[in-house]
């Protein structure tokens, strides 16, 4: 049937019609564009000229906001997307966008004629708008001055209409002079819907994640450039969600290594995220939890109560609490997500358990001054009153009184230059003076200068002091400090007849020295507190130290990057030991 002369007539002569009109639509589109062409760019042209003049006084005057608000009224009024840009390329203002967050404009084409010869334009897709457009550029001068440029563009569509109203009115023509040759016009269709397969099959492929899929472009036609068109939207589409995937994970990856809780919930209250720190916080593990309700997970009616005042209000809501699970002291926000009508709530949770042990801390150091001093000053008054009603006339016994009262007063004075060094050297504020120590002559120097103090508690002391030490650089006196405190408590709590033991030694990359006793040691319950300032364990309640001693020979010991530790049993003595880093090697 396909090869009869009728089939063949009727297709030469339907391919003449096609020819014909071809040549006449041909014609007359490339008149009608060409002539709206110009008429578009005349139009722009003299646009951005006026609008170059309007927007010079905003330029010169540094008026951003006014400049952007006559952009958008311009824009408005000519029915044209208007832009201002500075003469580095960064877009001043825009009738249609943010100009914020709008990319540098210096490499169009346009700009780039535009400062170079005084007008330049160009046509081009816009991802921005999703068209094609036509952009006309021209300098903002102020005199020789060039201080930016301006930019008028319209959507090519326009020129387009104009086109296509002359191709349908080919293509009637042609349907009407085609009629009898039905058979040809459904081949013709079905040659021309084949693109619009091709597009659905591709369509499907994307739609199943193949992103890679492309159309073959045979042609320069409006088939040609849809094909084209598409393969460009599928790699802009693949570009895309790689960086929306990048930026999910920089997001993931920001709120897991935050310190506070973040959760994020729908309106049903049901989790959509949650990050690592509130998954540590409420034990969720690496179970996964997202469209959970969040009082199924973190188990915290606290929670669940803000959360459904947040939902409710639309205004922010807080709360602390002590967690039931872990027994730590949590604050917990909730801000709405959009605040008119919550769809979601973003729970900012935070451990507050160190800050609040800080705190515990501070009145526990307030009440310890108060007490160190409250009774060596009622001891005073009473001494005074005493005085005061007629003792003092008894010089034995006024004697005996002020001597009680000068012990009290250089006790307090100690305590007071004791939290004095304290506080400077946790505050960072004590200046170290490092020199070379040998750590062994500084502990046989100090055993000496306490001797008399061992002779009057009948305590030997034992010394097993490394003669090839080296040195160490270190503050002399205040690791002096340090060795006088452990060995004065090696003595102070000793029992008659007993022994301390001095050794040094190196180890690893630092010297330790070690001060033993054989007294009645440290209870298990006390061994964690005995180096907190005014700490003093059951054994040394009858002695008239400050509980000072132990809480600045660890700051010493750390301020110069070592370590003190305690071991000890009851019965068997306390084992105290410090390291103090080798040179280079802190």
């Amino acid at each position: 049937m396909f090869r009869s002369m009728q089939w063949r007539l009727t297709t030469w002569f339907f391919l003449f019609v096609l020819v014909s009109m071809a040549g006449l639509g041909a014609y007359l589109t490339g008149s009608v564009r060409s002539s709206q062409l110009e008429g578009l760019r005349a139009q722009l042209e003299n646009e951005a000229r006026i609008t170059a003049e309007i927007s010079l006084p905003y330029l010169t005057g540094g008026d951003a906001s006014g400049l952007e608000t006559l952009v958008r009224t311009l824009g408005e009024q000519v029915d044209a997307r208007i832009t201002v840009i500075a003469r580095d390329g960064t877009v001043l203002a825009d009738s249609d966008e943010d100009p914020a967050i709008m990319e540098n404009h210096a490499a169009r084409p346009e700009i780039r004629d535009a400062l170079a010869t005084g007008k330049g334009e160009s046509s081009r897709y816009s991802t921005t708008l999703g068209q094609q457009l036509m952009y006309v550029a021209v300098p903002i001068t102020d005199g020789p001055t060039v201080r930016g440029v301006s930019r008028v563009a319209l959507p090519l569509s326009r020129v387009e209409s104009s086109v296509d109203r002359v191709i349908i009115g080919i293509i009637i023509a042609t349907a009407i002079a085609a009629a009898a040759v039905i058979l040809a016009a459904w081949l013709i269709a079905r040659t021309t819907t084949r693109p619009i397969r091709e597009l659905t099959r591709a369509s499907r492929e994307i739609a199943s994640g193949e992103f890679g899929h492309r159309i073959a472009v045979n042609t320069r036609d409006e088939s040609g450039q849809l094909a084209h068109a598409f393969n460009e939207m599928s790699s802009k589409l693949k570009e895309t969600l790689g960086t929306i995937s990048e930026d999910r994970a920089r997001l993931t990856g920001i709120l897991d290594n935050l310190t506070d809780g973040v959760i994020l919930t729908d309106g049903e209250a049901d989790i959509v995220l949650i990050n690592r720190a509130a998954r540590k916080l409420f034990r969720a593990g690496s179970e996964n939890v997202r469209g959970r309700p969040l009082i199924e997970v973190a188990r915290e009616h606290e929670l669940d109560d803000i959360l459904s005042s947040c939902l409710k209000t639309g205004g922010e809501q807080s709360v602390q609490f002590e967690s039931r699970a872990s027994g730590r002291f949590l604050r917990a926000i909730a801000i709405p997500v959009t605040p008119d009508r919550p769809r979601g709530v973003l729970l900012v949770v935070q451990d507050l358990t160190e800050l609040r042990g800080l705190q515990t801390m501070r009145r526990e150091l307030v009440g310890n001054i108060s007490h160190e001093f409250r009774t060596p000053l009622a001891g005073l008054k009473a001494m005074v009153e005493t005085l005061r009603d007629g003792a003092v006339d008894n010089k034995e016994t006024a004697r005996d009184f002020l001597g009680r009262i000068e012990g009290e007063v250089d006790r307090m004075t100690q305590l007071v230059a004791e939290l004095t060094e304290l506080s400077r050297i946790e505050t960072g504020k004590a200046e170290l003076k490092p020199e070379p120590v040998n750590l062994s002559a500084l502990v046989d120097e100090v055993i000496t200068q306490l001797g008399p103090q061992m002779e009057r508690r009948e305590v030997t002391a034992v010394k097993e002091l490394a003669p090839d030490l080296p040195p160490v650089p270190a503050d002399r006196e205040r690791v002096r400090q340090v060795i006088i405190n452990l060995v004065h408590n090696a003595i102070k709590f000793n029992r008659p007849g007993g022994s301390i033991r001095a050794a040094t030694k190196t180890i690893d990359d630092a010297v330790l020295v070690e001060i033993a006793d054989t007294g009645q040691g440290i209870s298990r319950d006390a061994l964690p507190h005995v180096f907190e300032r005014f700490y003093k364990a059951d054994r040394s309640r009858a002695g008239q130290g400050s509980g000072m001693g132990l809480a600045i020979a660890r700051h010493v010991v750390e301020a110069h990057g070592g370590k003190i530790r305690v071991q000890s049993e009851e019965g068997k003595g306390a084992t105290f030991t410090f390291t103090l880093p080798l040179a280079g090697k802190k």
